[in-house]
């Protein structure tokens, strides 16, 4: 997937600013109140560089990672039932004591985390949420993007890999352009580096030869 991803249009970016005026992510969270609240696995902070991948289905990604870097933490938030259950099993069998996960919707587990936590957020392959109606589900417009950014530490990345361009193109200007977020450079926009896939998903891309781009920020 080549770039420069498309910018958004003007209609687009009206919602998006739409959708920012109005965030408040304590009125968001309120949902959650009566539902407990998954804490961060004891032993993660221990780790000096800590990873989470956001939505991680079945841990592919980090199961891999884990394994190349022992020294390193690596936290994956997944709340399906079947790829949760599947992605703590899979963990658990790896031996890898830097691996842990969460079964949980990821949005109040992440609000609940301390700013300045994480080194790396990967989200792989979010739903693009296509129909106009839907699309404040979409990273770009959520309340939790400004938490989400604050809780990089500051030298820190975020990738978000995708193959739809149209949401490669509104992540950029959503990071550019929110007026809630700390400041960021992009240090890569352009085409995926991966032969074998880091998710399910990219795996069944690269084999029928779907094109698929991905976007990495660094906090300042």
């Amino acid at each position: 997937m080549s770039s420069p991803f498309p910018e958004p249009d003007a209609d687009t970016i009206k919602a998006m600013n739409k959708a920012w005026s109005r965030t408040d992510l304590a009125r968001y969270l309120i949902r959650w109140d009566r539902s407990p609240n998954a804490e961060i696995p004891t032993g993660f902070s221990d780790y000096s560089w800590r990873a989470c991948d956001v939505g991680c289905g079945f841990g592919k990604y980090l199961i891999r990672e884990s394994t190349r870097h022992p020294d390193r933490g690596y936290l994956g938030i997944d709340k399906g039932v079947l790829r949760g259950r599947n992605m703590l099993k899979r963990f658990q069998a790896t031996g890898n004591a830097n691996l842990y996960g969460i079964h949980a919707n990821v949005i109040p587990v992440l609000a609940g985390f301390p700013d300045d936590f994480l080194d790396q957020i990967t989200i792989l392959y979010p739903n693009p949420w296509w129909p106009a109606k839907h699309r404040k589900k979409r990273w770009s417009y959520h309340p939790l993007l400004p938490k989400l950014i604050r809780l990089l530490k500051p030298g820190g990345t975020i990738l978000l890999a995708s193959n739809e361009k149209f949401y490669l193109g509104e992540w950029i200007y959503a990071l550019r352009n929110h007026p809630a977020l700390a400041k960021l450079d992009l240090s890569y926009a352009g085409s995926i580096h991966e032969s074998e896939g880091r998710s399910h998903f990219e795996t069944k891309f690269i084999e029928t030869d779907v094109p698929c781009g991905e976007v990495s920020f660094t906090r300042c």
